[in-house]
This record gives C-alpha cells, sequence and structure tokens, in this order.
C-alpha cells in the first residue's frame, strides 16, 4: 500500500510539475507500484489460503516459448514507442515492467522444468519475493553503510595527498553548481585520481559483491526450518536471484531511457549473473544448515562472489573506457584506445554471460542427478470446511496423523 501510494503520488506530482524527466519519473513511479501492488497481492493471497489451510499446488512449468517469445516483442514494442514518440508516459511504463520480468521468469521456469516438481507456487513466491523486497533493502541499507565509510576514508586519503587540498577544493566548487546535476560527467576531471578510482573499483567490484551475495538469498535461511532438501535449496537460493535480478533491471534502467534498448539487453547476463549466483548461495545454505559442511558453505559463497565481483570489475572498465578515463595522450589515441576498450570488455561480458548460462544448466543437471525423484501428490483438490480446513482426502489414501 505505501507503494501504491508513493508511486500515485510520484506520477501526480511529475505531471503537475511538466518535469523535463517526466517519462523517468513516471517510469520509476509505476514501476513501483506494479512491485509493491503485484507481488504484494500475490503474497497476500497467498498468506490467506494459507491461513484458510489450503495447500499450494506444485510449480510445474509446462508453456515456456511464450515467455521466451514476449521478450524481445516488448523490447521492440518499447524502442519504437521511444523513437517515435508514441504516447510513451501512457504506453512505455508498462513495457519497461514487461521487460524486467521477463528474463527472471525465464530462467525460474527453464531451471524449474529442468528439475521437476520440487517446490510448491507459495513457496517459490515467497522467494522470489524475498530476494524482491527483504534482499534488496538489507543490501542497499549495508551498501549505504559501507559507502559513506569508503568515503570518508577516501576523503582523508585524498587530503592527504601532495595536491589534495587543491583536488578537494576543486570537487567542491563543482558541487557547489547546480549544473552537474543535469550532467553528471562535468565531474570526471575532478574524480580522476588514482586514489578515488582504485577505491571506486575495489567498492564496486569487492565490497558491493560480498554484501549483495550474502543477503540475496535471505529467503533460503528464513525457511531453514523447513529443511529443504538439496534441489529445493537449489531452487529456493535462485528464485531469491531472480528476485533480485527483477528490481535491479526495474530501477536500474529507468533513468537513462536514450539507450534503454542496448542496457535492457545487457541486463540479460547479469540477470544470469544474479540467478546463477543465487542458486550457489541455496546450495550454501543446504551444505551449512542440513549437512553442517562450513567450508563447503564457504566455498560457495567465494565463487558466487568471484563470479559477481568479476562482472562489476568488467562493468565499471567500460565506464571508464566509455568516458575515456582510460586514453591515449592525444584525442585521437584516446577514441581509438576507448572503442577498442569498450568492445572487447563487451565481448568479455558476452563470453561470462555464455559461460554462466552453461554452468547453471551443468548445475542443474547434477542437482537433478543427486536428488530424489518428488512422489506425486495424492492428494485432490481441497475442499475446505467453514473455518477452512482441509476434509477431503483419496479414498485409497490412508488417514496420517496430524504430527507427521
Amino acid at each position: 500500500m505505501l507503494g501504491l501510494l508513493g508511486g500515485t503520488i510520484g506520477v501526480v506530482m511529475s505531471i503537475l510539475a511538466n518535469d523535463a524527466d517526466l517519462l523517468a519519473v513516471i517510469t520509476f513511479s509505476v514501476s513501483a507500484m506494479i512491485l509493491t501492488g503485484g507481488l504484494g497481492t500475490l503474497l497476500a493471497g497467498q498468506a490467506w489460503r494459507a491461513i484458510q489451510g489450503y495447500p499450494s499446488i506444485t510449480f510445474r512449468p509446462r508453456r515456456i516459448w511464450p515467455v521466451a517469445l514476449l521478450f524481445p516483442l516488448a523490447v521492440l514494442m518499447g524502442h519504437l514507442v521511444l523513437s517515435l514518440n508514441l504516447l510513451p508516459a501512457v504506453s512505455f511504463p508498462f513495457l519497461h515492467v514487461a521487460v524486467a520480468a521477463l528474463p527472471p521468469l525465464l530462467v525460474l521456469a527453464l531451471v524449474g522444468r529442468g528439475l521437476g516438481a520440487v517446490t510448491s507456487r507459495r513457496d517459490l513466491i515467497f522467494q522470489f519475493a524475498g530476494g524482491a523486497f527483504l534482499s534488496t533493502l538489507l543490501a542497499f541499507a549495508l551498501e549505504a553503510i559501507a559507502g559513506l565509510s569508503v568515503l570518508t576514508a577516501t576523503f582523508l586519503g585524498v587530503a592527504m595527498q601532495p595536491n589534495g587540498p587543491e583536488l578537494l577544493q576543486e570537487m567542491a566548487t563543482y558541487l557547489s553548481e547546480p549544473n552537474w546535476l543535469q550532467d553528471p560527467l562535468t565531474l570526471v576531471p575532478s574524480l580522476i585520481s588514482p586514489i578515488i578510482l582504485v577505491t571506486a573499483l575495489a567498492f564496486i567490484a569487492g565490497v558491493v559483491p560480498l554484501i549483495e551475495e550474502a543477503v540475496k538469498t535471505i529467503g533460503v535461511g528464513i525457511m531453514a526450518y523447513r529443511q529443504p532438501t538439496l534441489s529445493q535449496a537449489f531452487f529456493w537460493g535462485l528464485a531469491g536471484g531472480a528476485g533480485f535480478a527483477f528490481v535491479e533491471g526495474l530501477f536500474n534502467t529507468s533513468g537513462n531511457l536514450e539507450t534503454w534498448a542496448p542496457v535492457v539487453l545487457l541486463r540479460l547476463g547479469a540477470t544470469l549473473l544474479h540467478c546463477f549466483t543465487g542458486a550457489l548461495m541455496g546450495l550454501a545454505w543446504y551444505n551449512v544448515l542440513a549437512k553442517r559442511r562450513w567450508g563447503h558453505g564457504a566455498g560457495l559463497y567465494s565463487a558466487s562472489v568471484f563470479v559477481h565481483a568479476l562482472w562489476n570489475a568488467l562493468s565499471v572498465g567500460t565506464v571508464l573506457f566509455s568516458l575515456g578515463i582510460l586514453g591515449g595522450d592525444s584525442a585521437r589515441d584516446a577514441q581509438m584506445l576507448a572503442s577498442l576498450g569498450v568492445l572487447a570488455i563487451l565481448a568479455a561480458l558476452l563470453v561470462l554471460a555464455l559461460a554462466t548460462a552453461l554452468a547453471l544448466l551443468a548445475l542443474t543437471r547434477q542437482v537433478r542427478k543427486h536428488s530424489p525423484n518428488p512422489e506425486p501428490s495424492k492428494w485432490h483438490p481441497p475442499t475446505p470446511s467453514a473455518g477452512g480446513t482441509v476434509l477431503q482426502r483419496a479414498p485409497s489414501e490412508k488417514k496420517v496423523p496430524p504430527e507427521e
């Protein structure tokens, strides 16, 4: 309800103010409304059915190809709406949400079909929402605290350099002018300092993966009392990563709409990354909580952090080359080196995304191989009584004591 209210206020205020970034604000607000209202409604519905005693049906994806076809169609339609200015404030936000939601849902469907019937829809919704709500908020809070600490230490380090006070004075001059809000690239000359660049790289490729991989699959830890099997912990972790990727894709691409289509295509690799590392962390939870294998859990956590850190480091390299920070002495050399650097890093990101997809496929097969086949359910569709208790069972099924 808070998300619906905040999104509505954002849409109304942006229209009344006639802001230059009207479309970006409306897209952000509608995304928040659909995320909180849509996913919140699913959670509330499942909670109500659980209180009433209704069991949840098994998650068994069947027709996956419509999801795979809808994604490129939504990207094409969104690009046409932006390019041709076809009432973008009305139609584009919904296309943006669809483009952010379809890739993680497709990964969930493919892996769920590969594993078989290992979990219920209710558990899947909870794990997806845990990654979308709990993990993102916790990661944002921890990264903000860590960022402020690193920023303070960086400024102190810069101030201790021979030309540190002059550099800080130059940055203060830029920040005192409101023009940098419209064009943040004007801050680049004052930020080209070895200590600042190294600190930024260490934070994005080091601190951020450590935090996000630790909290991304918190839903698996919350439901540890259910004693999940190997395949359930694996799939729950992947669902948490998919929810995290959904929120990242929803809001990280809603600001700069000029390059929206290329960015959302590049987000496919980030979605695979979050799903894969989430699955690794699901296995880590299983090894630590079910098998008491602390070394295995630490190794899986380290592997997920390494893959995430490698992706973030390559992404930072793309930004540095695009801004011309890593270039030659002359303008021509700098432009050529920047172009070659961006192409090389994009190729590396593509290779990493393909490797992640293949690794997720191989890991799914291994989990399926080492997991027992789930027994088919013998329950008939439930018939609740007035109090919500399930009364109808299969005629041939023995009555099981409640404690079992």
